[in-house]
């Protein structure tokens, strides 16, 4: 963990393996040993799967790559959902749909550590059906970022 860095809730699994999370990030075991820490800011999405105890933890990907995907066997889940719901959202401080064509779109996202500080990172999820190589949604995507950046410094 980080200097300042506190645990505030955490889950086990099968193992034991702990599942930690704090006001930053949300440890995972990590295949090598010890944990992988992923700030709450890179995470796009989590999924938690009752009738199987699975925690599906989706990443924020660069444009046009894969999101990487963690599924977690989760015996005890304890807070941990609660803060994972809390975090991920508090860390998201813009989020604006755009339209492509018809019922496809694509949302550009700012998130920022929930410490409110460090700098804005910058995100797109696109509908299934596009193409991040299309140029057509390549150029939505530049404008809807434009539109952000402009309406962030306005506040």
């Amino acid at each position: 963990m980080q200097p300042g860095e506190r645990v505030l809730a955490w889950a086990t699994g099968p193992g034991p393996e702990w599942f930690i999370g704090t006001n930053l990030a949300l440890h995972l075991p990590a295949p090598s040993g010890g944990h992988r820490r992923i700030g709450w800011e890179a995470i796009e999405r989590a999924d938690w799967q009752a009738e199987t105890s699975r925690l599906v933890i989706v990443e924020v990907a660069d444009w046009g790559a894969a999101e990487p995907v963690s599924t977690l066997q989760v015996d005890n889940t304890g807070h941990l959902m609660d803060l994972l719901r809390e975090r991920v959202t508090k860390s998201i401080v813009y989020r604006r749909y755009a339209k492509v064509r018809r019922s496809s779109g694509l949302s550009v996202v700012g998130r920022r550590s929930p410490s409110g500080t460090g700098p804005i990172s910058w995100s797109y999820v696109l509908s299934p059906s596009l193409d991040p190589a299309d140029p057509e949604v390549v150029q939505v995507a530049d404008g809807a970022l434009a539109t952000a950046l402009v309406e962030l410094e306005g506040l």
